[in-house]
């Protein structure tokens, strides 16, 4: 059971890798960052169809694998790491029932506020640990982080949790069937 939450946390971690270095346009108010993350997503449905274990190893996993490829460094990325992997964790909390769509809303509202804690926790990372300035991590981390991510968690975590559900549930089964 271990090794298969393992693997699919590290499966999510490659996907998570790929979407978010993957450019998505977004654009800039003032310290308002107007777009999509769909990376947040990915973290978020993970946690929801694997648990809450898996949905943690996928955001820290990913994150770091990030940090790493964009500034090659580890010490300070490990924290903010373990605070995208909150958010799958929150989400992956509570059981889900993707049969009939009837828990899309209550992944989308998990979703938002595992977000929110995520978004807090790199706030008091940044503020405590890396002893950055109060404005400076509330106007390009906290508010950025935000402004890109309720969008992205509220409309696109259900809708990547329907089409995993269709493609596992719906098509595999008819695909294994034809062999």
């Amino acid at each position: 059971m271990l090794l298969w939450v393992v693997a699919y946390s590290i499966i999510g971690a490659a996907i998570y890798l790929i979407v978010v270095l993957i450019p998505m346009p977004f654009t800039m108010i003032s310290l308002f960052k107007l777009g999509l993350a769909p990376a947040l997503a990915v973290i978020a449905v993970v946690g929801a169809v694997r648990g809450p274990i898996a949905g943690l190893l996928t955001g820290y996993i990913g994150e770091v694998m990030h940090a790493l490829i964009l500034s090659g460094g580890l010490v300070t990325a490990t924290l903010p790491a373990l605070a995208y992997g909150f958010m799958g964790l929150v989400v992956g909390l509570t059981p889900y029932e993707f049969a009939r769509g009837r828990s899309l809303a209550k992944l989308s509202l998990l979703s938002i506020v595992g977000l929110m804690m995520t978004a807090l926790l790199v706030l008091v990372i940044d503020l405590f640990v890396e002893s950055f300035g109060t404005l400076a991590v509330i106007g390009f981390a906290f508010l950025p982080l935000v402004t890109v991510g309720l969008p992205t968690v509220a409309l696109l975590t259900p809708l990547f949790a329907r089409v995993l559900y269709f493609f596992t549930v719906e098509i595999r089964p008819h695909a294994i069937g034809a062999m």
